[in-house]
């Protein structure tokens, strides 16, 4: 059942790959005769809120979506649709928060135990972008790795300070990662028009929104409430599964 699922989304993922790259090429990258010449960018860059969505076996034993930030930078390759780049990308898909003693000789202070479930990830990826604007449509493949941890802090009670006393890393793993996604960028504001091939100054900002399928391999992680804590010890319920993620990125990119 798990690899026909795996199949469906797969084959899901790359009919919409197809359709977007065929738009993608379709699309002229040179300004036609007659009309205002543009210095093109050559870098993108962004940054915006991220969203995570278990799915597979990771779905079936994290119920719950994550929220995050992501950031890339992205270098545009001169008259094709292409771009190259980075993106790295913060998740907490579970987080406690409970009071406790400081300890057992000093009873009378409290403190927030802070246990939170991360995963960090960093892709490397190949767009196909159009080139008409106000609405620019991608595709794009990526490959890197996600980063799954569980640490517990203990932090200050006072809410508006949160000052870190301790903290322990209580499991990581890594898990390799590959997949497909797709975009879109809507322009918000046009500028840069004294930009030259030497002066590369802002030329757009645009709304920018994104999903990705990424195919995780096996790996150890912690779930919302897998360490169980008695009689003064804590007890890890590591579950081992592939790491499949559906995620959602809403934020702005800059072009130069």
């Amino acid at each position: 059942m798990q690899q026909r699922y795996r199949r469906v989304t797969r084959l899901t993922c790359i009919s919409a790959l197809v359709v977007l790259v065929s738009m993608a090429l379709a699309t002229p990258v040179r300004a036609q005769d007659g009309e205002i010449a543009d210095v093109p960018p050559v870098v993108i860059t962004g940054i915006g809120i991220l969203g995570g969505f278990p799915t597979g076996e990771f779905g079936e034993n994290v119920k719950n979506p994550g929220v995050g930030l992501s950031g890339f930078v992205g270098y545009m390759i001169p008259r094709t649709p292409a771009v190259i780049g980075l993106d790295l990308g913060y998740l907490i898909y579970g987080h406690e928060r409970r009071p406790e003693r400081f300890s057992l000789t000093i009873p009378d202070v409290l403190v927030d135990v802070v246990t939170e479930n991360n995963i960090f990830s960093m892709n490397a990826f190949l767009r196909l972008q159009t080139s008409t604007d106000p609405l620019r449509f991608y595709v794009e493949g990526v490959v890197g790795f996600h980063y799954l941890f569980t640490s517990t802090t203990i932090e200050d009670i006072d809410r508006f300070d949160d000052e870190e006393i301790a903290s322990h890393k209580n499991l990581s793993d890594f898990a390799f990662t590959k997949g497909v996604g797709g975009g879109l960028l809507i322009e918000l504001w046009r500028g840069g028009e004294g930009r030259t091939p030497q002066n590369r100054s802002l030329r757009t900002v645009s709304l920018d929104f994104r999903m990705r399928y990424l195919d995780g391999a096996q790996a150890d992680y912690l779930k919302r409430g897998d360490i169980v804590r008695r009689s003064g010890t804590a007890e890890l319920n590591i579950t081992k599964s592939t790491t499949d993620l559906i995620t959602a990125h809403l934020g702005i990119a800059l072009d130069f």
